[in-house]
């Protein structure tokens, strides 16, 4: 997909799993019971949907870092840095699978609206032209389920869009300008502390996530004592750091939740993803390198899939197994549910990814420019 030559980080397509999973264990928890309901297991369960949005925010900060890296590679290797033909290796990428969920979304609303009494809809321009975060961050979610996950992606393509200017226009300063877009991350989560919607979904408070993965990236690949510094990183250094991270996650609701900490969460964790990034990639005493186990990385190239058919399943699974009383015990709630829609995403991922998506992710390889 890509020229032999481009680096290809082994370890890290395993971390889009984890990413994504941590999202599924966010939204696949639902009953109609009233004791589950009002249960601590429940409420520590479903708790985890604020926490959820640490999963996208390792994929801001994993985006960030790859292609920042890839960018550089480019111009290292052909002496400048095309933005068009960037912008359409990401497009192939992202594009297919999207717009025909967007389409299947707005065509069935269409047709089958006066049916089933839906919430109206955002503009169709919201997703076309990828404002939709921007939206819900004005408006609210109050609308189709599956619709609403697309906020990310349009973060996503918003920030592609400045980033591929700054690759080509500001390549000398790329440092400045990923301190820059981390303060102004942090002075809008300062002015916006109350409004948890512009919090989470304007593309502002996300952008501490890809400044420091795109900083992380740009200091190992220009600077040798940053790589060297993090391969040799003893064990216990590194299990130290780790734990950490696993505590901060363990207490997350316990300690994010005065003004300050709000404030600086996404720059926290930001810092300990980047570190996930560049230990898995350059580290020689790493505890375990994920790219070991096999079946992880392959969930991980259907990272896209996944995250876009569970919002499909869980749009279409929670009214039938509602309806059909699958949802009033603990075993129904906890596992059975979880389980069954888990199993319906990987399945139907696979199907798109293997049938279509790799066919079109392809085509890739004709947009690289010449080496």
């Amino acid at each position: 997909m890509r020229p032999s030559n481009t680096t290809y980080f082994e370890n890290l397509d395993a971390t889009r799993f984890l990413g994504f999973f941590h999202v599924f264990l966010a939204h696949c928890f639902f009953t109609n019971n009233k004791s589950i309901e009002q249960s601590d297991a429940f409420g520590f369960a479903t708790g985890a949907i604020r926490s959820g949005f640490l999963g996208l925010d390792y994929f801001f900060v994993l985006s960030a870092f790859l292609l920042t890296w890839l960018g550089l590679e480019e111009r290292k290797s052909t002496g400048n840095f095309r933005p068009g033909l960037f912008l359409v290796r990401r497009g192939l990428r992202l594009w297919p699978l999207y717009f025909f969920l967007v389409a299947a979304v707005y065509l069935g609303y269409f047709f089958f609206n006066e049916r089933l009494g839906l919430q109206p809809l955002p503009p169709i321009s919201a997703y076309l032209l990828f404002w939709s975060n921007l939206f819900i961050a004005a408006n609210g979610q109050n609308f189709l389920f599956l619709l609403v996950f697309f906020w990310s992606i349009s973060v996503e393509e918003q920030f592609y869009l400045f980033w591929a200017a700054a690759l080509r226009w500001l390549n000398k300063y790329l440092i400045p300008v990923c301190i820059l877009m981390i303060i102004a991350s942090l002075i809008f989560r300062a002015v916006y502390i109350r409004n948890d919607q512009m919090l989470v979904f304007h593309t502002i408070s996300t952008l501490g996530n890809f400044g420091i993965g795109a900083m992380a990236a740009v200091l190992a690949f220009r600077y040798n004592v940053f790589t060297n510094l993090i391969s040799q990183l003893t064990r216990f250094n590194i299990a130290t750091i780790y734990f950490v991270f696993i505590i901060l996650i363990i207490f997350y609701f316990r300690l994010f939740i005065n003004p300050f900490s709000v404030i600086v969460e996404k720059i926290v964790f930001a810092l300990f993803f980047a570190f996930v990034i560049l230990e898995q990639s350059f580290s020689k005493n790493s505890l375990f390198k994920l790219g070991k186990i096999k079946w992880m990385n392959y969930l991980g190239q259907l990272s896209l899939g996944l995250y876009c058919f569970h919002g499909l399943v869980l749009t279409l699974a929670l009214p039938l197994l509602k309806e059909n009383g699958l949802t009033e015990t603990a075993f129904q709630v906890f596992f059975q549910n979880p389980v069954i829609i888990l199993i319906v995403t990987l399945l139907i991922s696979i199907i798109s990814y293997e049938l279509v998506e790799k066919r079109i992710h392809g085509l890739r390889r004709h947009f690289y420019p010449p080496r």
